[in-house]
């Protein structure tokens, strides 16, 4: 989950980063307010696989079936 947070207090630069440290968040470099965030990937890339409908529906469940195990665990 990507959440921005505006940061009022410099005192709280330091709990951003204790919380980093013990890996409960990510903190990324602060994007300048004239700047814009990167683009996003998906619309570069969606379509890419150029599946015919029978490949992509087989790609689909393949994936699905992924995730069914996955979510069974190991136990």
């Amino acid at each position: 989950m990507l959440v921005t947070v505006e940061v009022i207090r410099d005192g709280a630069f330091n709990l951003l980063s204790e919380m980093e440290r013990l890996d409960l968040i990510k903190v990324s470099p602060p994007i300048k307010e004239n700047e814009k965030p990167p683009p996003k990937l998906s619309p570069r890339f969606a379509g890419a696989l150029h599946l015919s409908d029978t490949d992509y529906e087989s790609y689909q469940n393949a994936i699905q079936e992924g995730r069914n195990e996955w979510r069974k665990g190991i136990c």
